[in-house]
């Protein structure tokens, strides 16, 4: 199969590399489309030594199954492996299982036409949606994790709260335009650091919602 493989810092080749070849209770994936992620980046840029190269980067993916059960669907790819038996996976941490794994740091990623991964991380999705779309579902994901964080130490219920994103990137988007409007009812502020364009498209996406959206042109400074 091709590949996009991290070679060296800020090198990566495009390449041959093995077929990956499922195990028992493992689903072979052909990738449609796979999201940048900051700490994909990272690595390029040689600044996180968990992804030691030659690695496939990549975990915001979504794919067709091509084995097993679920041959032939669409799903989102759950890069986050844990052994789901230890008592933070059976209390709905997983995060912190001592066990846990994630695709594109030791594991090869979704930078390749193909990945073998469990098949209790495949996430079911409509199949009709565009696989570009639902690659954001990641990242999405953790938007909205947020949000369930600030909720357990604020002392007034979400719809009664403000909420100021800073920042344009590829999350805080995800905040404001799909998390924040569906909890919070007043305002949500967007500092896009003078993305006239990205600033649009975010209030084109609010505008069905009624919510009100304040956009900066500038960036706002900010002084810690």
């Amino acid at each position: 199969m091709k590949a996009l493989v991290y070679t060296d810092t800020l090198e990566v080749q495009y390449r041959d590399e093995p077929d990956p070849v499922p195990g028992p209770g493992e689903a072979l994936v052909k990738i449609e489309a796979v999201g940048i992620c900051g700490s994909d980046m990272h690595a390029y840029h040689g600044q996180d030594a968990r992804r030691v190269p030659p690695l496939i980067l990549g975990h915001e993916a979504v794919g067709v199954v091509q084995n097993g059960a679920q041959k032939g669907r669409r799903a989102v790819l759950n890069p986050l492996l844990t052994c789901g038996v230890c008592d933070h996976c059976q209390g709905g941490r997983s995060n912190l299982c001592a066990k846990r794994e994630l695709i594109g740091m030791r594991l090869a990623g979704a930078f390749a036409q193909y990945i073998v991964i469990p098949e209790r991380n495949l996430l079911d999705m409509p199949q009709d949606m565009d696989p570009v779309i639902a690659s954001l579902a990641e990242p999405a994901a953790t938007s909205l994790h947020a949000i369930y964080l600030a909720e357990r130490v604020l002392h007034r219920p979400l719809s009664e709260c403000r909420a100021l994103v800073l920042g344009g990137g590829q999350g805080n988007i995800s905040v404001t335009a799909n998390v924040a409007p569906a909890l919070m009812a007043q305002l949500c502020r967007l500092a896009l650091g003078g993305d006239r364009a990205g600033a649009e498209a975010v209030n084109a996406r609010l505008a069905p919602l009624n919510r009100a959206l304040f956009l900066e042109a500038n960036p706002i400074p900010v002084k810690w």
